[in-house]
């Protein structure tokens, strides 16, 4: 919901300038950059009754109510400094809330199970039930996002509906998972220091690095696509923004279940990669879709671009486990937390970056902000191909680079079961016999 109109909702409806509206965003994900990590490294020295993560995302799901109805409120302040403190404080606030909540969250993907195969069922059940989620809150607010610049649907209605309606909804299932969800990986009695080098002694590991790698290239392209979208919709090529995004992720769900068992037998980075020629060849032809032409063979380029992206969008939070379980390998501790803190500060970071960088080529493109007297300004064609380019580097030129990245990064089902073994071993101080020891060095070569 944030991804897909935010970045237009400061543009068209609080009447900030694109660039401006980059650099709030950008502000805002560098702060949410930051805490990141050190929520990882806060939740995996927090001892309580509950566990380590579950106080944390009952706090954050109770905050999360008034932080989004702060965000979303129309603020009309006569003076733009004072629009763009007020937006940039509650962004501030509601990044400050999410961190609370997915940080914790994300650890508890790797720690609600140590079993390879059961592991691989709770995180694919997450990830789809995570896929209908952002579905439904990215597909419902576009919808009614279009009906507020269409004139059919009146902001304060518009507002209610994402405030109290959504707000509940993703409230509530976060304060039940504070309270009732068990943690089964026992916390390591003793505690990590908050430190710069804690932060990133993950990143020493190899397959670490390389894992961060494909997440942030898809997180990223996501996040370029979903905040170009409607503002394609609206001036590039007249189609509906929330059919686009209905195919987009439709066929991301259909493409759950066979994935699901492909990742039982096959390696995780070969599913990442194996549709991305058809993603890329796909998007170039979204991108450079001629104004004017039948919508359908766009909408069929849509869905050539999800069924292609499929492995990429939904295996890298499956790897995780399986990297922790390298990162514990290479005697840096079971840095569960911190991995995860890594992960989204990265991936957060690189975010605040694409977005800022979209506010300036719009900006710099000439892009017209809607006013009242001009609700609906024609676009130059600067600006329509800058809209264009940009689609055109997220899913071509990003996903090219993680094509490669992943062909070096070879994990499987064997190799988690074998890491998972030698870890027990080292964990108890047993020795390793001649066998095991050569596997342990080869894995380091390979994967540390």
């Amino acid at each position: 919901m944030i991804s897909v109109i935010y970045l237009i909702f400061l543009t068209d409806i609080i009447g900030i300038d694109p660039a401006i509206a980059g650099t709030v965003i950008f502000i805002s994900k560098a702060w949410d950059a930051i805490n990141d990590p050190l929520m990882g490294t806060i939740s995996d020295n927090t001892r309580t009754r509950i566990g380590r993560r579950r106080p944390y995302i009952l706090i954050g799901g109770i905050l999360l109510l008034p932080a989004l109805a702060l965000l979303w409120l129309p603020i009309n302040a006569e003076s733009d400094f004072w629009k763009t403190v007020y937006v940039l404080l509650t962004y501030l606030f509601y990044f400050s809330v999410n961190t609370l909540i997915m940080v914790p969250y994300s650890s508890m993907s790797a720690e609600v199970a140590t079993d390879f195969h059961d592991r691989n069922k709770i995180n694919t059940l997450r990830l789809v039930l995570s896929l209908i989620s952002t579905a439904i809150c990215s597909l419902v607010p576009s919808l009614l996002f279009e009906m507020v610049t269409d004139n059919k649907l009146d902001y304060l209605t518009f507002y209610f509906i994402l405030v109290f309606v959504f707000g509940i909804v993703f409230a509530v299932p976060h304060i039940l998972i504070g309270l009732f969800v068990k943690e089964r990986v026992k916390a390591e009695g003793e505690k990590k220091k908050l430190s710069l080098k804690e932060f990133v002694s993950p990143l020493k590991v190899k397959s670490f690095r390389k894992l961060v790698y494909l997440y942030i290239c898809q997180a990223i392209t996501l996040d370029i696509a979903s905040a170009v979208i409607i503002y394609y919709r609206k001036y590039v090529v007249d189609i509906s923004s929330t059919v686009f995004l209905g195919i987009f992720l439709g066929v991301q769900l259909i493409m759950f279940a066979p994935i699901y068992h492909l990742i039982k037998t096959k390696s995780k980075t070969k599913i990442y990669r194996f549709g991305l020629p058809l993603t890329i060849l796909a998007a170039i032809g979204i991108a450079f879709y001629p104004q004017g032409a039948p919508v359908l063979p766009l909408y069929i380029f849509t869905g050539l671009t999800a069924l292609g992206f499929a492995g990429a969008q939904s295996t890298p939070w499956l790897m995780f486990p399986d990297v922790v379980d390298i990162v514990t390998l290479a005697r840096e501790g079971r840095k569960t937390g911190t991995c995860s803190g890594i992960m989204t500060f990265i991936r957060t970071a690189s975010s605040a970056f694409a977005i800022f960088l979209i506010g300036l080529a719009l900006q710099f493109t000439g892009y017209i902000n809607p006013t009242d007297a001009n609700p609906n300004p024609t676009q130059p064609a600067s600006a329509i191909f800058g809209i264009r380019f940009i689609l055109l580097f997220g899913f071509s030129i990003l996903m090219l680079v993680a094509f490669f990245i992943s062909k070096r990064l070879r994990l499987s089902p064997a190799l988690s079961n074998d890491i998972k073994r030698l870890n027990e071993k080292l964990d108890e101080g047993m020795e390793l016999d001649v066998e095991e020891a050569e596997k342990y060095l080869q894995i380091k070569k390979e994967f540390i």
